[in-house]
């Protein structure tokens, strides 16, 4: 038979043990696959039920010792005991949740790599200069969008000029910030995949044009977070698009827009929310890292470099680890804007240090980078959106412009 104090001691050894290595822990996170785990790792610790699990245990450790006690010091101590157990539960629990981020961020990006460095086309037909000056630069990708409320045919001399002059595949931005009726968006989708990507009626209809640079991704919406469309009204729209191109199986990788500032990451953590099996339907996030005559590289959760880790951390704990990002806008205007925009040198340095950045860190998994844009549509201009050029006005050559070209020829997909 075993004494009283014996008893005790087991009891407490249990409830320490419950503790330390009850459900949310070190011990279940090393059980878990690294899906699982990553998944669980942004609730390990908090207001909610760890901290309050702790509590509960350490008042019950301080309760058994009270009633054992004899008088008012032993009490004191039990109740020590019970604050010292505490903070050790809650160490613990935020040890635990340290190498579960770890495990998030750099457990498992495995997205595929061979970056591609492309260009913004804009939105509208190409003048005959601009049509050689984009062949002269000779980006293998170039980004342009498509109004759905328009025909899908509407510039279709932009695709012939693309395919047959410039040799450059189109990366098409379907929709502006606001994407329209839902029905009618989700047709214009599929008809637009069915007219110019792999295997379309359109490449069937010119067969003196290479079907090789067929559309093979396509970009749903560009920055539709800014005042038109919320989150929810966002996942309304394109759930039924990516369900529709999965059923009729159509030869296209569908990239989704992301938004993250600082650490907030609540627009793609709605679009999870709302389309549970997003990770089967969607092959990218595309990201927009501006931040306006700023250092690419200083140190801020707002600077362009800590969203897209950001943005990379909150993938993979998503369970997106295999997926990449698509940079499909940055860069920087020479306008005389004030402390929005930068002298031209200052914006070669700036581009130069983007691109360098996200070719030594392949744990960030950019597989393109869509730089805007090509040409300035204004001279002299205090308007911030008219001189983000590579490209004067006139056609002359910035110092970014050599730094760009060199970093398309090099860098192809």
């Amino acid at each position: 038979m075993r004494s009283p104090a014996h008893s005790l001691r087991l009891v407490l050894v249990a409830i320490a043990c419950t503790c330390f290595f009850g459900a949310g822990s070190a011990s279940t996170a090393i059980a878990s696959s690294p899906r699982t785990a990553v998944a669980n790792s942004v609730s390990v610790i908090g207001p909610g039920d760890g901290t309050t699990a702790c509590s509960k245990r350490a008042a019950r450790i301080a309760s058994v010792k009270s009633r054992a006690a004899q008088s008012a010091s032993a009490a004191r101590k039990a109740r020590r005991a019970g604050n010292k157990q505490r903070r050790r539960c809650l160490t613990k629990l935020r040890q635990a949740a340290k190498r579960k981020r770890a495990t998030a961020s750099a457990l498992i990006t495995q997205a595929p790599g061979n970056l591609l460095v492309g260009i913004d086309g804009g939105h509208g037909g190409w003048s005959d200069s601009e049509i050689a000056q984009r062949a002269e630069l000779g980006a293998a990708v170039t980004r342009h969008e498509w109004d759905p409320s328009e025909p899908i045919d509407e510039q279709e001399d932009v695709v012939e000029t693309a395919a047959g002059e410039i040799h450059t595949r189109i990366h098409p931005l379907l929709g502006g910030n606001d994407l329209g009726e839902p029905n009618h968006y989700r047709e214009f989708v599929i008809a637009f995949i069915r007219r110019y990507g792999v295997g379309g009626s359109f490449w069937a209809a010119h067969p003196e044009l290479d079907a090789r640079l067929a559309m093979t991704t396509v970009e749903l919406g560009n920055e539709p977070y800014f005042g038109e469309m919320s989150p929810e009204e966002y996942a309304a729209t394109v759930g039924p698009v990516l369900e529709e191109i999965q059923r009729l199986q159509l030869p296209v990788q569908v990239v989704l827009p992301s938004r993250v500032y600082g650490k907030d990451t609540s627009w793609i953590d709605t679009l999870y929310a709302r389309i549970p099996n997003l990770n089967s339907l969607f092959y990218a996030f595309a990201d927009h890292p501006y931040w306006y005559g700023h250092d690419p590289a200083e140190v801020s959760a707002a600077g362009p470099f800590g969203r897209i880790e950001t943005l990379r951390r909150r993938m993979n704990e998503k369970g997106a680890n295999t997926k990449p990002i698509f940079i499909t806008e940055y860069g920087e205007s020479t306008a005389s804007c004030g402390e929005e925009c930068i002298p031209e040198e200052v914006q070669a340095q700036h581009l130069q240090q983007m691109i360098d950045a996200i070719v030594s860190r392949p744990d960030w998994g950019v597989k393109m980078l869509s730089v805007f844009q090509l040409v300035d549509r204004g001279t002299n201009s205090s308007d911030r959106e008219l001189q983000f050029g590579l490209l004067r006005e006139d056609g002359s050559a910035k110092p970014s412009y050599s730094i760009v070209r060199g970093a398309v020829q090099q860098y192809r997909g």
